[in-house]
C-alpha cells in the first residue's frame, strides 16, 4: 500500500497490518529467493516482498515472502497479477491468515501453479499445488526431505534450508 510506513496488506476489502520477521523468518526468505531467483530466467522474474500480488476479482493485495511470475512487466509496475508460484514463510501470527485468506485468493489466481508454506519456528514446509482440472494437492515436508519447486525448476533441501536457523524438528 503505497504511502505507509507501516506494511501493509488488503485481503478482500479489509487492511492488514503485519510486522517485521525474526531472524530466522529473514535467513528463509533469503535463501528460497536466492534459489528461485537464480532458476529463473528471463522473461521470468522472481521477487521478495517489496513486490505485491494483486488478486482480480477480489479486492486484495498481499506481499508473499518471494514470488515468480513470467508476465510482461512494466518496470514501474507497483505488483504483478500472475505469479505461477507464491511463498509465505509463516510465524504464529500470520499461519491462519496464510492457510486461509491467502491460500484461498492464491488458488483464484489462474497462473498460480505452486503456493510453498515455510513455518519460522519448526522445520515444517507444504506445497499446495495445482493438478489437472483445477485440483489442488497437499504435502508436507521435514528434516532429510527435499522440496521440488515444479514451475520454478528448484529442489531445496530442507535440512540445508534450515540450517543456521535454530529450529529442530517438532519445535
Amino acid at each position: 500500500m503505497r504511502g505507509s510506513e507501516r506494511k501493509l496488506e488488503l485481503l478482500e476489502g479489509e487492511v492488514v497490518a503485519f510486522a517485521g520477521g525474526s531472524v530466522a523468518h529473514g535467513i528463509l526468505c533469503s535463501r528460497i529467493h536466492a534459489l528461485v531467483s537464480a532458476a529463473t530466467k528471463p522473461p521470468c522474474q522472481a521477487f521478495t516482498s517489496d513486490v505485491a500480488v494483486r488478486v482480480n476479482e477480489r479486492a486484495t493485495y498481499v506481499f508473499p515472502d518471494v514470488s515468480r511470475t513470467c508476465e510482461k512487466l512494466d518496470a514501474d509496475a507497483r505488483f504483478i497479477a500472475a505469479p505461477d508460484l507464491v511463498v509465505e514463510v509463516i510465524s504464529p501470527e500470520s499461519k491462519a491468515r496464510d492457510r486461509g485468506e491467502k491460500l484461498d485468493a492464491y488458488q483464484s489466481i489462474p497462473s498460480v501453479m505452486e503456493y510453498l508454506l515455510v513455518d519460522s519456528r519448526r522445520v515444517w514446509m507444504c506445497v499446495f499445488r495445482r493438478m489437472a482440472a483445477g485440483v489442488w494437492t497437499e504435502t508436507t515436508y521435514e528434516l532429510g526431505e527435499t522440496v521440488e519447486l515444479r514451475t520454478a525448476g528448484v529442489s531445496i533441501d530442507v535440512t540445508e534450508l534450515y540450517a543456521g536457523t535454530g529450529r529442530v524438528l517438532g519445535t
